[in-house]
């Protein structure tokens, strides 16, 4: 299972986003997988890194690099960083580029139900529990005001209970199944792995139990 790492990074300079992707495209040494400009945290974690994660970051991106580090010519553009190390299958990585631009060239072709609408009827203050809040629907209309009706990609990074991942495994085939219809779709997935040796990432202690951290990844895509 090859090994990438998960990044947020705020910028020495936040309207440079657009450059600093160029020069990672540009680095023959890193291959990017996915680059995204983080906009909302619909769940906020409350028991892992709540500060780091609380912060507002510049930009996601998912990368293979040498070492899982990205080079050193880049640091200097980033002023503070949270960094996860994954394990994503091959056969997911292979034919990823392929897949996002079929489900990019399809979300136009996906049509609105009218849920939303209902939602807003019921709309309650609390979003910690995937409810549609009425912040989560300011956010949603700034979005559409700002983008448009383009897709957007949603990371979960998600810590499991004794019990949790076959509850999780369930709701996943049920996502599948529900969302599916709409567009949606887990778009990258895998586990969080310890760094190689002599690599670090935002767990801390090299030796950290992986009950005591995150367990795994997703990205996932929504047509609108």
């Amino acid at each position: 299972m090859p090994l990438a790492t998960l990044h947020l990074l705020k910028l020495t300079e936040s309207g440079s986003v657009p450059t600093f992707i160029q020069r990672l495209q540009k680095t023959p040494s890193v291959n990017l997988i996915l680059a995204s400009q983080p906009q909302y945290a619909v769940i906020e974690p409350t028991k892992l890194d709540s500060q780091a994660l609380s912060s507002h970051y510049d930009l996601l991106i998912l990368v293979e690099t040498p070492n899982a580090a990205l080079p050193e010519e880049l640091r200097s553009a980033i002023s503070s960083e949270y960094k996860v190390t994954v394990g994503v299958p091959s056969r997911i990585l292979k034919d990823y580029h392929e897949h996002n631009a079929q489900l990019w060239n399809e979300a136009a072709e996906v049509k609105l139900t009218g849920s939303l609408d209902k939602a807003r009827e019921r709309a309650k203050k609390d979003a910690q529990n995937l409810e549609v809040s009425p912040d989560l629907l300011r956010f949603m209309d700034d979005l559409t005001q700002r983008y448009g009706d383009k897709p957007v990609t949603m990371l979960n990074l998600l810590w499991f209970t004794e019990d949790g991942k076959p509850s999780y495994a369930k709701y996943g085939q049920a996502f599948k199944e529900v969302a599916g219809k709409r567009g949606g779709d887990a778009k990258l997935v895998g586990n969080v792995v310890a760094p190689p040796q002599g690599a670090s990432d935002s767990r801390g202690d090299f030796g950290r139990p992986a009950q005591e951290w995150w367990n795994e990844f997703s990205l996932v895509h929504y047509p609108r």
